[in-house]
């Protein structure tokens, strides 16, 4: 990943005001898209993506040894345990994402792999985040907090943001 391309790139088509103009509009078109039909698919779509997560972390813990234990949603180790909610099972990120993607002007094919690989990768990541905050929660209760509220939410937001800059440097823009 060549971030400095990235941004060069994108400086360039700040440079283009229609074409900057084009993209915000586009971005918030889709942006209001994505989280209307995520919200509106909340049963079929998010919940059950909510509950994988937490089978994924579970079947993880187990695999390492740990005697974790799974309610639905919610999963921890011991006395320890994390609710995963809408916030914290990465579908809204996914989505703000994938609407940057494709307010981005590029082919159909770039746009779909980079948001089907987008989606995987954020995926991951935040099965990393939740598994990290359960052992913090655990190890150090006193840092869950911070580190679920601070640190993991801007992590978050920047690993969105590097990915999507990754992305336009990958990808051959189109006019």
């Amino acid at each position: 990943m060549n971030i400095s391309r990235s941004l060069a790139r994108f400086a360039q088509q700040l440079r283009e005001p229609r074409s900057i103009t084009r993209f915000c509009v586009l971005f918030c078109v889709y942006t209001l898209v994505a989280f209307s039909a995520l919200y509106a698919l909340q049963d079929v779509v998010v919940d059950p993506c909510t509950r994988v997560i937490a089978w994924i972390a579970y079947k993880v813990m187990r695999a390492f040894g740990s005697e974790a234990w799974i309610n639905g949603v919610e999963v921890g180790v011991s006395t320890f345990g994390v609710q995963i909610r809408n916030n914290c099972n990465a579908i809204y990120e996914m989505g703000l994402y994938s609407a940057a993607v494709l307010a981005y002007p590029a082919s159909a094919r770039s746009r779909t792999t980079g948001i089907l690989f987008g989606v995987v990768v954020l995926y991951v990541v935040n099965l990393i985040r939740v598994l990290s905050l359960i052992y913090i929660g655990y190890r150090m209760p006193g840092s869950f907090e911070a580190a679920h509220v601070y640190v993991w939410q801007v992590l978050f937001l920047v690993v969105v943001g590097a990915l999507w800059f990754s992305w336009i440097g990958r990808i051959r823009r189109v006019a």
